[in-house]
């Protein structure tokens, strides 16, 4: 990356926010730089003045996504509810966060053959997987979560629903993919629930 994270620039904002903007709703792989560069309002020489390449610019969009996704469960499980409220309005989170998602989004995120992209996801999904085994895990000794699951097997699941929003079959049954990647979330974290909620 060839500006340093203390240096952001007008320029360089403006760039990360039209490539979220665009990727978001066309995927990485349809997107130009020229297109970007349309979008943000600057020159490709701006452009290649921050950023090496689009991939560098995925790279960097994608890990503030993974980061922003995590400080926002933190803030939702830092919040003094009911487990079961702070379940929906994760749920209710990712409904918003998956807004007019693209399938080839999602297609180019989880399909990537980039290995600096998929450490990025990697990343991101190590270190949600601490902190959901430890929150689930407190959960489960208060009795939020039913006693007979394996937490392991829970953040197992969760992380495997990333899998299934590139599964075909699975994607043709919805509207869009912002309606399957709810449904996962749905059937993920309410059937953890005690059987009384």
């Amino acid at each position: 990356m060839k500006v340093k994270a203390d240096k952001k620039t007008k320029s360089y904002l403006a760039i990360l926010e039209a490539s979220k903007h665009l990727f978001w709703k066309y995927g990485i792989t349809k997107v130009t730089v020229e297109e970007i560069c349309k979008q943000a309002k600057v020159s490709k020489m701006t452009f290649y003045r921050n950023f090496e390449n689009k991939l560098n610019v995925a790279e960097v969009v994608l890990k503030k996504l993974a980061d922003k996704g995590l400080s926002d469960y933190n803030n939702i499980m830092t919040l003094d509810i009911q487990f079961n409220e702070k379940i929906h309005r994760i749920v209710q989170m990712k409904y918003d966060s998956s807004e007019n998602l693209s399938e080839d989004f999602i297609k180019d995120i989880y399909g990537a053959e980039d290995p600096k992209l998929k450490n990025i996801l990697n990343e991101a999904q190590v270190k949600s997987s601490v902190v959901l085994h430890k929150d689930f895990s407190n959960a489960q000794k208060s009795g939020e979560i039913r006693q007979d699951l394996k937490i392991d097997f829970v953040i197992y699941m969760i992380n495997s629903l990333n899998e299934k929003l590139v599964d075909d079959r699975l994607t043709s049954m919805y509207g869009n993919t912002q309606e399957l990647a709810v449904e996962l979330t749905n059937f993920i974290f309410y059937g953890i629930m005690p059987r009384n909620n």
